[in-house]
């Protein structure tokens, strides 16, 4: 159930009339005391490269930058904003490390109002180790001090220090490797076939189905010779049969996205109402990530674009 709050909060409308911009993520890292930024593909799901082949998100750990800035952020006050004209209204950066369990806060380094608006800085550095597998990043406001004198058209405004008044941005960073990420489990015996996918029912794959093992789970059985099981060398990057990898996940994906209903589709594609970590929020993330256009209306061209894409990605990954 959607969550009801009984005061305003940061809409399109009130981010457009403050004058709000936002620059890109800068991602980057550290290595024999010199800094090198990594390139990133996808807006909502981001994946992070490094062009030098250097960087490990366990190793190298990561640096974050961001500049935000309101051209009239005194229009995020009063009636028609969201805190009273005499509170403060706080900026930062929410991060949430699912695997490791984890979750922070990054305030700017430097928070300016000067004529011409006002600026936000903000600078972090994960140390390695300190984040694995995933991070998430929501840039939010919240009444960062409270307003002794609340004005008759301002008694509908949230006045309590720390309550969010709403996430501007939200993006994620995935440091895992697609075959990772996939519920796998594996399977040996004689009388089941190489490999399978079992579903579970789906209520709404957009929010409450996760992208888990509860939701749907490939089976790879190491009854045969063949089977693509996680066969790795010393490095950890080789896996056994890598043809056939590519092939059974491309059926399963193709299988997943034909088990979507149209609506389902349409906002998986667009990215519509989409909770962290849904099948379709995932699903969305591996097309973000695919570099050759997925043709929808076409169910056998579609299954050989996934081929092409999904190979392309697990080379990335074994680089």
């Amino acid at each position: 159930m959607e969550k009801i709050l009984l005061y305003p909060v940061v809409t399109s409308e009130i981010l457009e009339s403050s004058g709000f911009t936002s620059e890109k993520y800068k991602f980057s890292y550290s290595y024999q005391n010199k800094v090198y930024g990594l390139q990133q593909k996808g807006t909502s799901w981001i994946k992070l490269t490094d062009p030098l082949d250097i960087w490990k998100i366990e190793t190298e750990g990561l640096k974050i930058d961001k500049i935000v800035r309101f051209a009239y952020p005194e229009l995020l006050k009063g009636k028609n904003g969201v805190v009273c004209q005499e509170a403060e209204l706080g900026i930062c950066i929410i991060w949430t490390n699912k695997k490791l369990t984890q979750t922070g806060v990054i305030f700017p380094i430097s928070d300016s109002i000067k004529p011409e608006g006002r600026t936000c800085i903000f600078s972090y550095s994960f140390d390695p180790g300190k984040i694995s597998g995933d991070l998430e990043l929501s840039l939010t406001m919240y009444v960062k001090s409270k307003a002794d004198n609340v004005l008759e058209d301002e008694k509908n405004l949230i006045n309590e220090v720390g309550v969010t008044v709403g996430i501007i941005e939200n993006v994620v960073l995935d440091f895992n490797s697609l075959y990772m990420e996939f519920p796998i489990e594996e399977y040996k015996s004689d009388s089941e076939p190489l490999w399978w996918v079992e579903f579970s029912d789906w209520e709404d794959p957009k929010t409450t189905d996760m992208f888990t093992k509860d939701s749907f789970c490939l089976y790879l059985n190491p009854y045969y010779d063949s089977c693509p099981v996680p066969s790795t060398n010393e490095t950890g990057n080789k896996i056994k049969n890598f043809d056939l990898l590519v092939d059974i996940l491309a059926q399963t994906y193709f299988l997943m996205f034909q088990r979507l209903e149209p609506e389902d589709l349409r906002a998986t594609i667009q990215n519509i109402g989409l909770v962290n970590n849904s099948i379709c929020s995932i699903l969305h993330q591996f097309i973000e990530n695919c570099t050759v256009e997925l043709p929808w209306k076409e169910p056998h061209k579609l299954l050989k674009s996934l081929q092409v894409n999904i190979r392309i990605m697990l080379q990335g990954d074994l680089k």
